[in-house]
Protein backbone atom coordinates (compact mmCIF):
# COMPACT_ATOMS: atom_id res chain seq x y z
CA UNK A 1 0.00 0.00 0.00
CA UNK A 2 1.38 3.48 -0.81
CA UNK A 3 1.65 5.87 1.81
CA UNK A 4 -0.37 8.44 2.87
CA UNK A 5 -0.24 12.01 2.75
CA UNK A 6 -0.11 13.97 5.94
CA UNK A 7 -2.82 16.06 6.67
CA UNK A 8 -3.04 20.09 6.48
CA UNK A 9 -3.44 19.55 10.09
CA UNK A 10 -0.25 17.63 10.61
CA UNK A 11 1.61 20.06 7.98
CA UNK A 12 0.61 22.93 9.91
CA UNK A 13 1.94 21.59 12.89
CA UNK A 14 5.18 20.55 11.11
CA UNK A 15 5.55 23.84 9.66
CA UNK A 16 5.26 26.20 12.96
CA UNK A 17 7.36 23.98 14.85
CA UNK A 18 8.21 25.22 17.98
CA UNK A 19 7.01 28.94 17.05
CA UNK A 20 8.85 32.00 16.90
CA UNK A 21 7.33 33.41 13.16
CA UNK A 22 6.15 36.51 12.90
CA UNK A 23 2.86 36.82 11.54
CA UNK A 24 4.02 37.35 8.19
CA UNK A 25 5.32 34.00 7.99
CA UNK A 26 2.56 32.38 9.74
CA UNK A 27 0.34 33.32 7.26
CA UNK A 28 2.64 32.45 4.82
CA UNK A 29 2.70 28.98 5.74
CA UNK A 30 -1.26 28.67 6.30
CA UNK A 31 -1.66 29.89 2.75
CA UNK A 32 0.89 27.71 1.17
CA UNK A 33 -0.67 24.59 3.00
CA UNK A 34 -4.66 26.15 2.54
CA UNK A 35 -5.26 26.55 5.62
CA UNK A 36 -5.47 30.50 6.33
CA UNK A 37 -8.38 32.74 6.66
CA UNK A 38 -8.10 36.15 8.16
CA UNK A 39 -10.11 35.84 11.36
CA UNK A 40 -7.28 33.71 12.54
CA UNK A 41 -5.27 36.53 12.89
CA UNK A 42 -8.47 38.76 13.50
CA UNK A 43 -9.71 37.39 16.59
CA UNK A 44 -6.60 37.58 18.75
CA UNK A 45 -6.08 40.88 17.86
CA UNK A 46 -9.40 42.00 18.71
CA UNK A 47 -9.07 40.11 22.17
CA UNK A 48 -5.46 42.26 22.61
CA UNK A 49 -6.94 45.32 21.58
CA UNK A 50 -9.92 44.62 24.22
CA UNK A 51 -7.40 44.04 26.64
CA UNK A 52 -5.56 47.53 26.09
CA UNK A 53 -8.81 48.99 26.72
CA UNK A 54 -8.52 50.57 22.74
CA UNK A 55 -10.96 52.76 21.45
CA UNK A 56 -13.78 50.26 19.85
CA UNK A 57 -13.05 47.74 22.73
CA UNK A 58 -16.47 47.49 24.01
CA UNK A 59 -18.31 46.63 20.87
CA UNK A 60 -15.50 44.40 19.88
CA UNK A 61 -16.19 43.06 23.51
CA UNK A 62 -19.92 42.46 22.89
CA UNK A 63 -19.27 41.18 19.61
CA UNK A 64 -16.43 38.51 21.14
CA UNK A 65 -19.06 37.50 23.91
CA UNK A 66 -21.89 35.84 21.15
CA UNK A 67 -18.83 34.37 19.16
CA UNK A 68 -17.50 31.57 21.32
CA UNK A 69 -15.44 29.04 20.24
CA UNK A 70 -16.65 25.02 19.55
CA UNK A 71 -13.52 23.42 20.24
CA UNK A 72 -13.57 21.18 16.92
CA UNK A 73 -11.42 23.08 14.76
CA UNK A 74 -8.12 22.67 16.19
CA UNK A 75 -6.57 24.28 12.63
CA UNK A 76 -7.81 27.60 13.95
CA UNK A 77 -6.70 26.88 17.30
CA UNK A 78 -3.43 26.10 16.65
CA UNK A 79 -3.21 29.12 13.93
CA UNK A 80 -4.63 31.84 16.33
CA UNK A 81 -2.47 30.98 19.29
CA UNK A 82 0.39 31.10 16.76
CA UNK A 83 -0.73 34.44 15.37
CA UNK A 84 -1.28 35.54 19.21
CA UNK A 85 1.99 34.78 20.11
CA UNK A 86 3.51 36.56 17.06
CA UNK A 87 1.83 39.80 18.00
CA UNK A 88 2.17 39.75 22.10
CA UNK A 89 5.77 40.13 20.48
CA UNK A 90 6.06 41.91 17.48
CA UNK A 91 3.06 44.24 18.07
CA UNK A 92 -0.26 44.35 16.04
CA UNK A 93 0.07 45.49 12.42
CA UNK A 94 -2.02 48.38 11.26
CA UNK A 95 -3.79 45.65 8.34
CA UNK A 96 -4.63 42.92 10.87
CA UNK A 97 -6.10 46.40 13.42
CA UNK A 98 -8.33 47.09 10.54
CA UNK A 99 -9.68 43.23 9.71
CA UNK A 100 -10.31 43.07 13.31
CA UNK A 101 -12.15 46.24 13.70
CA UNK A 102 -14.11 45.24 10.47
CA UNK A 103 -14.88 41.70 11.99
CA UNK A 104 -15.39 42.04 15.25
CA UNK A 105 -16.43 46.35 16.23
CA UNK A 106 -19.92 45.99 14.90
CA UNK A 107 -22.15 43.72 17.12
CA UNK A 108 -23.33 41.09 15.45
CA UNK A 109 -27.36 40.78 14.08
CA UNK A 110 -26.95 44.99 12.98
CA UNK A 111 -25.94 45.63 9.29
CA UNK A 112 -25.08 49.20 8.26
CA UNK A 113 -28.28 49.60 7.28
CA UNK A 114 -29.99 49.88 10.56
CA UNK A 115 -27.61 51.81 11.70
CA UNK A 116 -27.45 54.26 9.34
CA UNK A 117 -30.45 56.80 8.74
CA UNK A 118 -32.38 55.52 5.57
CA UNK A 119 -33.95 58.35 3.13
CA UNK A 120 -37.32 59.46 3.34
CA UNK A 121 -39.79 58.17 0.46
CA UNK A 122 -43.27 59.89 0.46
CA UNK A 123 -46.35 58.57 -1.22
CA UNK A 124 -46.71 59.12 -4.86
CA UNK A 125 -43.09 60.31 -5.34
CA UNK A 126 -41.16 58.06 -7.71
CA UNK A 127 -37.25 57.44 -7.12
CA UNK A 128 -34.86 56.69 -9.92
CA UNK A 129 -32.39 55.40 -7.14
CA UNK A 130 -31.93 51.80 -7.65
CA UNK A 131 -32.58 49.73 -4.01
CA UNK A 132 -28.89 48.81 -3.09
CA UNK A 133 -28.33 46.19 -0.17
CA UNK A 134 -26.20 47.50 3.08
CA UNK A 135 -24.29 44.97 4.62
CA UNK A 136 -25.75 41.38 5.38
CA UNK A 137 -28.65 40.05 3.72
CA UNK A 138 -32.02 40.65 6.04
CA UNK A 139 -35.11 39.32 4.52
CA UNK A 140 -37.19 40.95 7.38
CA UNK A 141 -35.43 44.34 7.01
CA UNK A 142 -35.91 43.93 3.26
CA UNK A 143 -39.74 43.28 3.48
CA UNK A 144 -40.37 46.06 5.70
CA UNK A 145 -38.31 48.50 3.70
CA UNK A 146 -40.35 47.36 0.69
CA UNK A 147 -43.70 47.76 2.52
CA UNK A 148 -42.70 51.25 4.18
CA UNK A 149 -41.88 52.96 0.62
CA UNK A 150 -44.99 51.47 -0.86
CA UNK A 151 -47.30 52.50 1.80
CA UNK A 152 -45.35 55.97 2.62
CA UNK A 153 -44.66 55.05 6.53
Amino acid sequence: MSERKPTKLQRLKASLGPGGQSLEEIEQIAKSIGAWEDRFAARPAAEMLIEQSAPGADAMEKTLEGMPFTGTDERADILRAACRAAMERDGIPAEVERTARAFHERSRGHSRAETASAPIIRAGTESTQPIEPAGSLDFIGAIASVLRRLFGR
